[in-house]
């Protein structure tokens, strides 16, 4: 995927204020002329706008989208290349909302002069970005792909955010530009939520008469490290302060209005053992949109479903696109 930025000069904030000189950095893959479907992709809430390196049971080999042509952009606030603590200010940096978000990715869409999109594509964070993506974008938009998602963000995931945050915070050095410690606990935390109790007793179990070493720790561990190793703590909490911004309601007469005001069709899929974003979720989401389908796929991963379980996922795409 070809790899740009745009830099906006003035990208004014919901919470006021605005960002001065905003990057925006972008993939792209294909001419993006009409001459093949064109997917939009929004990331989930540490990756980048590579899909192919994430997602690539989608995008790559025998995926759903393997030949579209695609545009996915970093969201603003994650370290990958759009503006983010890193860039504007580190813990000053300003708050960000999801909307914020799509109003930069806009911003890429009248660059590219795109007034047709074949299908959004996002997962959990990401599907926040589509929904709000839709009810902004003035183009012609023929489909959604919405997985393990909803319309905003629930008490219990903002309770989970600020137990991570206060991991965070509780390394005195996230201030001054470091949190590396605060990071790997953050993640820890996150990594709970992200698969299952069954998958963990499943996967991560000991031998009886081990006393040490449980594999279960070690696991958490190892993940906490490898996301220290590839992000930044600044703007791991940046990111979690915008997703509790999440509320497609907000300032259009309230959720059910706004989502009966996108009029996309749209597959919504969930995942049966979702903790972090449970089907009934889904359930209200569909119920809220005119023209949406759910479906449920099974897996023992969780919330981290939506990125393993190809094969049912590119069925339940097939099955939309042909219906």
């Amino acid at each position: 995927m070809k790899a740009q930025h745009l830099v906006i000069d003035k990208l004014s904030l919901e919470a006021g204020g605005s960002l001065e000189r905003a990057t925006v950095h972008y993939r792209t893959r294909g001419t993006l002329d009409g001459s093949k479907p064109l997917a939009w992709v929004f990331h989930a809430l540490t990756a980048n706008d590579n899909p192919e390196e994430w997602w690539s049971g989608l995008f790559l080999g025998d995926g759903a989208f393997s030949d579209w042509d695609i545009v996915c952009v970093n969201v603003i606030g994650s370290p990958y290349g759009s503006a983010s603590p890193k860039s504007h200010g580190g813990m000053h940096f300003p708050s960000v909302t999801v909307r914020d978000t799509v109003r930069a990715q806009l911003y890429v869409a009248e660059h590219l002069a795109i007034a047709r999109i074949d299908a959004l594509v996002g997962g959990s964070f990401g599907g926040y970005q589509a929904l709000e993506f839709a009810s902004q974008f003035t183009g012609e938009l023929q489909a959604m792909i919405l997985l393990a998602t909803g319309a905003e963000e629930k008490p219990w995931n903002k309770a989970i955010h600020e137990a991570m945050r206060l991991a965070l915070r509780a390394d005195v050095t996230l201030i001054s530009g470091g949190g590396e410690a605060g990071l790997k606990a953050a993640r820890g935390i996150g990594m709970l939520k992200y698969r299952t109790a069954d998958q963990f007793n499943q996967s991560q179990s000991d031998d009886p008469e081990q006393l040490t070493d449980f594999r279960a720790c070690s696991y958490i561990n190892y993940n906490g490290q490898k996301l220290v190793e590839r992000f930044d703590a600044a703007c791991y909490y940046a990111l979690l302060n915008q997703l509790d911004t999440h509320q497609l309601g907000r300032a259009r007469g309230g959720l059910s209005a706004a989502l009966h005001q996108i009029k996309t069709p749209t597959l919504v899929i969930g995942v049966d053992s979702d903790v972090l974003i449970p089907v009934a979720v889904q359930e209200e989401l569909v119920q809220g949109l005119p023209h949406a389908t759910l479906q449920v796929i099974q897996s023992a991963y969780g919330h981290d479903g939506f990125l393993i379980e190809y094969q049912q996922i590119n069925e339940a795409i097939s099955q939309f696109f042909n219906a």
